[in-house]
C-alpha cells in the first residue's frame, strides 16, 4: 500500500509479466498465486517508480567468506524514497544501502546485518525521504561462497548472477 495519490504507470496495451520462483521440494504443488491491481479513478498526484539498483557482472570465488560487490546509481532530479527491498539469494551474507548527498553528507538509509534469503522483505520508510537531484546510492553487499555458510548449495563454485537460487543476485 502506498502513499495517498501514488500510483504506478501502465500504459495502454502494456504486457505485464509476472514472474515467479519455485523450489522442488519432492512433491507434487499447487500454485495459488493471485494478483490484485487497483485501478486509480483520478490521475495521481505522483508516480511510483521501482529503480533496481543492481550489479549483474560480479563473480563470487570459491571459498570465499566475505566478498564484497557493489553498484550505484544517481538521481537526474529530486525524488522522494518510500521502500528499499534488499535482494541476494543463498550465499547473500549483508548489504547497506547509502545515500551520498550532492553537498558531500552521506547516511545509511538501509543496513541488513545478516541477510536471509528465507526471509525477504521490502522495508518501508516511516515517511518518504526527498532526496534531491545528484544524490547517488550506493548498495555495498558481501556474500559467504564458504563452507561455513549452511544454504552454500556448492562452495567449490565460482558464483555469478542468475535467477535460480543457486546462482546470486545483487539488487
Amino acid at each position: 500500500i502506498w502513499p495517498a495519490g501514488t500510483a504506478k504507470k501502465i500504459p495502454a496495451g502494456a504486457n505485464l509479466l509476472i514472474q515467479m520462483h519455485y523450489a522442488k521440494n519432492g512433491s507434487v504443488e499447487k500454485d495459488r498465486s493471485t494478483v490484485g491491481l487497483i485501478f486509480a479513478k483520478e490521475a495521481p498526484e505522483r508516480e511510483l517508480v521501482t529503480i533496481p539498483i543492481q550489479n549483474h557482472f560480479f563473480s563470487v570465488p570459491p571459498g570465499a567468506e566475505n566478498h564484497e560487490v557493489t553498484s550505484c546509481f544517481t538521481f537526474g532530479e529530486g525524488i522522494r524514497i518510500v521502500s528499499l527491498m534488499p535482494h541476494m539469494h543463498l550465499r547473500g551474507k549483508d548489504m547497506q544501502i547509502k545515500a551520498a548527498y550532492p553537498d558531500g553528507k552521506s547516511e545509511i538509509l538501509l543496513s541488513v546485518p545478516n541477510y536471509s534469503f528465507n526471509w525477504q522483505a521490502t522495508y518501508y520508510l516511516k515517511k518518504p525521504l526527498a532526496v534531491p537531484k545528484g544524490t547517488r546510492i550506493e548498495v555495498t553487499a558481501h556474500f559467504d561462497n564458504s563452507t561455513k555458510n549452511k544454504y552454500n548449495p556448492d562452495p567449490t563454485k565460482v558464483v555469478r548472477w542468475g535467477d535460480p537460487t543457486y546462482d546470486e543476485m545483487m539488487i
